[in-house]
């Protein structure tokens, strides 16, 4: 693996050093729910530039992820099924990299520069890893289960994804070895979970829940130790429809919170729940979605102004609020770029 992805690297050229975090979105929807005009936005926040369309000639983009160098993948659909495509983040030298007409690829999370996994299959449920240069694929997870937005671990040697029976019933979040061997079920009570967020050290894996008990109470921000402890209650009130974020060195987690499925807004915490409140913004009905950026400084995050969804970005030392998606445009579900 570690060859091929050398190989990759110098067919491709090496990624410049950014001087600052990009963040991808998706643009051109006026809610979360999918659209066939919905493209893969992205920003480069050293820059005074209007964001770049990433998947132009595409339909239905969605789910950007990016890789440790810089690389951007995303679902997007062209003719009649969905696949995964991988571009510089000014939308250059952009490749299909699944190409299967009869299967419909979606989630990218890369799990080195030469590979990454997906979901693949008609209903999407089954956990594949592609090698990124010549297309093969390797089905990871035989179960037939819908499946979230998977996590590869910072040591690249597992995924960790939400598993159902059924699309939208409550699940368990497990773990899928990268080169085989045993998934195993991470949570001990099926509930919604958010998708899965590791901490930076690779000890744990955060996400918030609904529908469990964790800490005496049924919904909120959950630990789930990797050494085979039980999982631990970080805050409540935690939302499991949106992302949560751990900054950069472990200290701090960023999550959504909900006191009603219809008014969310951002908490932040220490790693181990202390000092949890709320994110100070003003301007917006809701707030949710929080990213880190990988120098720690901002936090991207999505927000909601008279019905009209949009991508911001806020600096955590001053407090200053910057709008990514241009006036008159919408945006969800920001990603910052390791």
């Amino acid at each position: 693996m570690a060859l091929r992805t050398a190989w990759l690297l110098v067919l491709l050229g090496a990624l410049p050093a950014a001087a600052e975090p990009y963040v991808a979105y998706v643009g051109g929807v006026p809610v979360h729910s999918g659209s066939p005009a919905s493209r893969i936005m992205v920003r480069d926040l050293g820059r005074p530039n209007d964001p770049v369309n990433v998947s132009a000639d595409l339909h239905a983009a969605r789910a950007p992820a990016w890789s440790p160098a810089g690389r951007l993948a995303f679902e997007a659909v062209d003719g009649s099924s969905s696949d995964i495509y991988v571009c510089r983040p000014d939308g250059s030298e952009r490749l299909n990299v699944t190409r299967t007409p009869d299967e419909w690829e979606s989630a990218p999370a890369f799990v080195d520069e030469g590979h990454l996994v997906c979901l693949s299959g008609p209903d999407r449920t089954v956990l594949v890893l592609v090698d990124v240069a010549t297309r093969q694929q390797r089905r990871l997870s035989e179960a037939t289960r819908f499946h979230g937005a998977p996590a590869v671990s910072p040591t690249a040697d597992t995924v960790a994804v939400f598993a159902s029976e059924h699309l939208g019933d409550p699940g368990d979040l497990v773990l899928v070895p990268v080169d085989g061997g045993p998934v195993r079920t991470l949570s001990t009570e099926s509930a919604l979970y958010s998708a899965p967020c590791y901490s930076p050290d690779g000890d744990a894996i955060y996400a918030c829940f609904d529908g469990c008990d964790i800490g005496g109470t049924a919904r909120g921000l959950a630990r789930f130790p990797l050494d085979g402890g039980a999982p631990a209650l970080v805050a409540d009130k935690g939302y499991p429809f949106s992302a949560v974020s751990v900054s950069p060195d472990g200290s701090r987690v960023a999550y959504t919170t909900s006191t009603a499925y219809h008014d969310t807004w951002i908490s932040l915490a220490r790693a181990d729940g202390s000092g949890a409140a709320r994110l100070d913004v003003t301007g917006f009905h809701i707030i949710g979605w929080p990213a880190f950026t990988s120098d720690g400084r901002w936090l991207a995050f999505e927000g909601v102004y008279a019905a009209s969804y949009s991508v911001n970005v806020v600096d955590l030392a001053s407090g200053v609020v910057s709008r990514i998606t241009p006036e008159g445009d919408t945006g969800v579900r920001p990603v910052a770029s390791r």
